[in-house]
């Protein structure tokens, strides 16, 4: 689910609100998420929008049980699944309005293709980040691409390839986020920016998006054959052997260290 937080001063406050799942990104959210773009683009009510995860971490990516679903869907349905990330991420990149992720205590992912494809990211030190998709056996096919563009190559190759848990000011390093400040300043400081990038002119502002897009194009333009190909990757490892079986085993334990609880 998404909750619309408030519009303050031209400035829309939306929330992943899934605390009990760590704000994790099931098909629903995603969908929901997908229609707020959508049909807020061209809205008068506000200027810039932040993006946040309710009370805990910002996201903890796509969620595990709706991975687990897959195994026993269709080729055709988890290629379905998969694109709902494309598109996700597509009309986040194509937003005509300054998009800012406000992330507290970290990303998992999915969520950090969120991070990815934000104008502006703004975390703290400590807030943890992790691509933790191989060891789950399942491929960072749609969140790649995006990743790719943001932070070149060689950073995307460590991360995606290592699944090495990095820092806020590893993730400033890396190019993933923006600005750093402690967690407990995060909040204010996210206000002052969003309400001061307000004031800019909105037509102005959605020019200038739009003119990085067109030249990105050129550059790095993940286009419908590329989509499609990372799609139709993680319909495969989803029903893979090893998919099952690392998916399956992180059940196992999680369901364990439960009942040892």
């Amino acid at each position: 689910m998404i909750a619309i937080k408030e519009y303050t001063n031209k400035v829309c406050y939306i929330e992943i609100d899934r605390p009990d799942k760590r704000n994790a990104l099931a098909k629903s959210t995603i969908e929901k998420l997908i229609d707020f773009f959508k049909t807020s683009s061209h809205s008068s009510k506000f200027n810039v929008l932040v993006l946040s995860g309710s009370r805990g971490v910002f996201s903890a990516g796509a969620d595990l049980d709706w991975m687990k679903k897959g195994m026993n869907q269709t080729d055709e349905e988890n290629r379905a699944d998969a694109q709902l990330f494309n598109n996700l991420y597509h009309e986040m990149s194509i937003y005509p309005k300054p998009i800012i992720a406000k992330v507290k205590r970290g990303a998992y992912g999915g969520a950090i293709g969120l991070m990815a494809c934000a104008d502006v990211v703004i975390t703290s030190s400590n807030a943890q980040f992790k691509f933790s998709e191989t060891a789950l056996g399942i491929i960072p096919a749609t969140v790649a691409p995006y990743i790719l563009k943001k932070i070149g190559s060689s950073n995307t190759r460590y991360l995606l390839l290592s699944g090495h848990l990095f820092n806020g000011d590893a993730a400033l390093s890396y190019g993933l986020a923006h600005i750093l400040v402690p967690m407990k300043e995060l909040d204010n400081t996210t206000r002052e920016i969003a309400e001061q990038m307000a004031t800019l002119g909105p037509k102005a502002t959605a020019k200038t998006k739009e003119l990085f897009n067109y030249l990105e194009q050129s550059s790095f333009n993940i286009s419908e054959d590329t989509k499609d190909y990372c799609a139709s990757l993680i319909a495969e490892a989803r029903k893979s052997e090893e998919g099952q079986e690392r998916v399956s085993s992180f059940f196992k334990r999680t369901n364990s260290d439960k009942n040892d609880r």
